[in-house]
């Protein structure tokens, strides 16, 4: 029994979830109410208050699920291989965007919800920092400042394609210019790397 009721729990707030990510993309976040969101659940009241106190607490557990549900998708792509092959980290980045286009000009645009694209690009901040620190132990910040430093730019590459500054460009095409810029990237640091490497060599051989 106990079961059963965890399960109509879970699916109640899935419903509940799933109807202000709808709400979202239809109208301004600051006007949603607790009746919209029950009735494009098609549940009462009485149940959305069984499991949230406020419309801002439901959306915080929606950004908070949404983070995880696309952070499950990319994380495995965020590997040591990231910079010879961003492709299908891109990819699934764009899948995304073009999949939930109405909620994805909502969370750029809305300062409210921002923390879910914070979340979600701190989360692979943190992967991308790791495999630079793994790569290149010996390089100072100078990897750290790169990973951000490209991270700001595909975000920011991604919002101004969904405002239109790009005119007609395809997405796909915005992800081979951004495929190419990460590539470049990859070999500044390699390069960067080799350079400190000879240069301790050298180093090594006028101590001795």
């Amino acid at each position: 029994m106990e079961a059963i009721r965890n399960r109509n729990a879970q699916r109640s707030v899935r419903l509940l979830e799933e109807a202000l990510t709808l709400l979202i993309a239809e109208k301004p976040y600051d006007k949603i109410t607790v009746s919209d969101i029950t009735r494009r659940a098609d549940l009462n009241r009485g149940t959305f208050y069984a499991h949230f106190d406020s419309v801002d607490q439901l959306m915080r557990q929606t950004m908070e699920d949404l983070t995880e549900k696309v952070s499950a998708s990319i994380d495995p792509l965020v590997t040591n291989a990231f910079f010879q092959d961003p492709m299908p980290f891109l990819r699934q980045i764009s899948n995304f965007v073009c999949d939930n286009l109405a909620l994805t000009h909502k969370l750029v645009d809305n300062d409210r919800l921002g923390p879910f694209l914070g979340a979600l690009m701190d989360r692979i901040e943190r992967h991308l920092h790791d495999i630079a620190r793994r790569e290149d132990p010996n390089g100072g910040n100078f990897p750290l400042e790169t990973v951000d430093f490209l991270l700001g730019g595909i975000r920011n590459a991604y919002a101004s394609w969904l405002e239109g500054a790009y005119g007609n460009e395809e997405i796909d095409d915005l992800n081979q210019s951004l495929c190419a810029f990460i590539k470049a990237i990859g070999v500044v640091l390699g390069q960067r790397k080799s350079e400190r490497t000879a240069a301790d060599a050298a180093d090594g051989a006028d101590g001795a």
